[in-house]
Protein backbone atom coordinates (compact mmCIF):
# COMPACT_ATOMS: atom_id res chain seq x y z
CA UNK A 1 0.00 0.00 0.00
CA UNK A 2 2.99 2.16 0.34
CA UNK A 3 4.14 1.66 -2.60
CA UNK A 4 1.11 2.53 -3.97
CA UNK A 5 1.03 5.72 -2.04
CA UNK A 6 4.26 6.31 -3.34
CA UNK A 7 3.20 5.92 -6.96
CA UNK A 8 0.80 8.13 -6.65
CA UNK A 9 2.77 10.89 -5.19
CA UNK A 10 4.98 10.63 -8.13
CA UNK A 11 1.76 10.73 -10.63
CA UNK A 12 0.69 13.55 -8.71
CA UNK A 13 4.39 15.38 -8.48
CA UNK A 14 4.64 15.09 -12.42
CA UNK A 15 1.11 16.22 -13.46
CA UNK A 16 1.97 19.30 -11.27
CA UNK A 17 5.30 19.73 -13.10
CA UNK A 18 3.30 19.12 -16.48
CA UNK A 19 0.55 21.80 -15.60
CA UNK A 20 3.65 24.43 -14.71
CA UNK A 21 5.73 23.76 -17.95
CA UNK A 22 1.94 24.20 -19.89
CA UNK A 23 1.69 27.24 -18.02
CA UNK A 24 4.42 28.37 -18.77
CA UNK A 25 4.69 27.62 -22.39
CA UNK A 26 0.93 29.38 -22.57
CA UNK A 27 2.57 32.63 -21.34
CA UNK A 28 5.53 32.23 -23.75
CA UNK A 29 2.88 31.65 -26.37
CA UNK A 30 1.09 35.18 -25.19
CA UNK A 31 4.18 37.18 -25.08
CA UNK A 32 5.03 35.73 -28.28
CA UNK A 33 1.91 36.49 -30.36
CA UNK A 34 1.56 39.88 -28.87
CA UNK A 35 5.05 40.31 -29.97
CA UNK A 36 3.95 39.12 -33.92
CA UNK A 37 1.18 41.44 -33.49
CA UNK A 38 3.06 44.47 -32.82
CA UNK A 39 6.18 43.65 -35.43
CA UNK A 40 2.80 43.46 -37.97
CA UNK A 41 1.47 46.61 -37.09
CA UNK A 42 4.81 48.07 -37.31
CA UNK A 43 5.74 46.88 -41.07
CA UNK A 44 1.78 48.04 -41.78
CA UNK A 45 2.74 51.46 -40.74
CA UNK A 46 6.17 51.43 -42.74
CA UNK A 47 4.61 50.12 -45.86
CA UNK A 48 1.92 53.12 -45.27
CA UNK A 49 4.52 55.81 -44.92
CA UNK A 50 6.50 53.89 -48.05
CA UNK A 51 3.20 54.22 -49.91
CA UNK A 52 2.74 57.65 -49.15
CA UNK A 53 6.11 58.52 -49.87
CA UNK A 54 5.97 56.97 -53.22
CA UNK A 55 2.80 58.61 -54.31
CA UNK A 56 4.21 61.94 -53.41
CA UNK A 57 7.83 61.55 -55.55
CA UNK A 58 5.49 59.87 -58.33
CA UNK A 59 3.83 63.57 -57.94
CA UNK A 60 6.90 65.29 -58.05
CA UNK A 61 7.97 63.52 -60.99
CA UNK A 62 4.85 63.97 -63.40
CA UNK A 63 5.34 67.52 -62.02
CA UNK A 64 9.04 67.82 -63.02
CA UNK A 65 8.06 66.07 -66.36
CA UNK A 66 5.63 68.82 -66.96
CA UNK A 67 7.68 71.41 -66.66
CA UNK A 68 10.13 70.04 -68.89
CA UNK A 69 7.90 69.55 -71.54
CA UNK A 70 7.29 73.42 -70.89
CA UNK A 71 10.49 74.37 -71.05
CA UNK A 72 11.36 72.00 -74.57
CA UNK A 73 7.91 73.39 -76.33
CA UNK A 74 9.39 76.90 -74.88
CA UNK A 75 12.67 76.02 -76.67
CA UNK A 76 11.15 75.17 -79.59
CA UNK A 77 8.79 77.86 -80.33
CA UNK A 78 10.36 80.22 -83.13
CA UNK A 79 11.60 83.31 -81.57
CA UNK A 80 10.64 86.71 -82.42
CA UNK A 81 12.12 88.55 -85.21
CA UNK A 82 14.38 91.63 -83.08
CA UNK A 83 13.45 95.22 -83.56
CA UNK A 84 16.00 97.22 -85.66
CA UNK A 85 17.99 99.53 -83.14
CA UNK A 86 17.41 102.92 -83.66
CA UNK A 87 20.64 104.70 -84.79
CA UNK A 88 22.61 106.21 -82.64
CA UNK A 89 24.69 108.94 -81.97
CA UNK A 90 27.15 106.93 -79.77
CA UNK A 91 27.92 103.13 -80.36
CA UNK A 92 26.90 101.27 -77.28
CA UNK A 93 29.13 99.68 -75.13
CA UNK A 94 29.49 95.75 -75.54
CA UNK A 95 27.70 93.92 -73.44
CA UNK A 96 29.46 92.16 -70.84
CA UNK A 97 29.77 87.89 -71.15
CA UNK A 98 27.46 85.88 -69.25
CA UNK A 99 29.15 84.07 -66.11
CA UNK A 100 28.89 80.62 -66.93
CA UNK A 101 26.00 78.92 -65.27
CA UNK A 102 27.00 77.13 -61.95
CA UNK A 103 25.15 73.57 -61.66
CA UNK A 104 21.95 73.44 -61.11
CA UNK A 105 20.94 71.43 -58.29
CA UNK A 106 19.55 67.96 -58.60
CA UNK A 107 15.60 68.03 -59.08
CA UNK A 108 13.66 66.90 -55.70
CA UNK A 109 12.36 64.27 -57.05
CA UNK A 110 16.05 62.69 -58.29
CA UNK A 111 17.10 63.04 -54.53
CA UNK A 112 14.06 61.25 -53.46
CA UNK A 113 14.15 58.46 -55.62
CA UNK A 114 17.58 58.10 -54.91
CA UNK A 115 17.46 58.37 -51.07
CA UNK A 116 14.93 55.47 -51.51
CA UNK A 117 16.70 53.65 -53.53
CA UNK A 118 19.91 53.60 -51.28
CA UNK A 119 17.10 52.74 -48.36
CA UNK A 120 15.93 49.63 -50.48
CA UNK A 121 19.33 48.62 -50.25
CA UNK A 122 20.30 49.05 -54.17
CA UNK A 123 23.74 49.60 -54.91
CA UNK A 124 25.52 52.93 -55.49
CA UNK A 125 26.37 51.97 -59.26
CA UNK A 126 22.37 50.79 -59.73
CA UNK A 127 21.32 53.98 -58.36
CA UNK A 128 23.39 55.95 -60.30
CA UNK A 129 22.36 54.38 -63.70
CA UNK A 130 18.81 54.86 -63.10
CA UNK A 131 19.61 58.56 -61.96
CA UNK A 132 21.49 58.56 -65.67
CA UNK A 133 18.59 56.89 -67.32
CA UNK A 134 15.59 59.26 -66.03
CA UNK A 135 16.86 62.66 -64.47
CA UNK A 136 19.44 65.09 -66.44
CA UNK A 137 21.65 65.76 -63.51
CA UNK A 138 24.91 68.05 -64.08
CA UNK A 139 26.74 66.61 -61.43
CA UNK A 140 24.85 62.59 -60.43
CA UNK A 141 27.60 61.78 -58.29
CA UNK A 142 27.36 64.91 -55.89
CA UNK A 143 23.99 63.66 -55.59
CA UNK A 144 24.93 59.98 -54.80
CA UNK A 145 27.15 61.52 -52.21
CA UNK A 146 24.79 63.51 -50.62
CA UNK A 147 22.38 60.57 -50.57
CA UNK A 148 24.78 58.16 -49.05
CA UNK A 149 25.73 60.18 -46.50
CA UNK A 150 22.20 61.50 -45.48
CA UNK A 151 21.59 57.18 -45.36
CA UNK A 152 24.46 56.66 -43.07
CA UNK A 153 25.30 54.54 -45.53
Amino acid sequence: MAEQRGAADQVREVLEAADRVRAQADADAQRTRGAVDRVGERADELRRRLDELSAAVTEAIAGLRDELEALREQAEAPAPEPEPAPAAAEPEPAAAEPEPASASPAPEGARLLALKMVLDGRSRDETAAYLRDNFELDDPEALLDEVYAQAGS
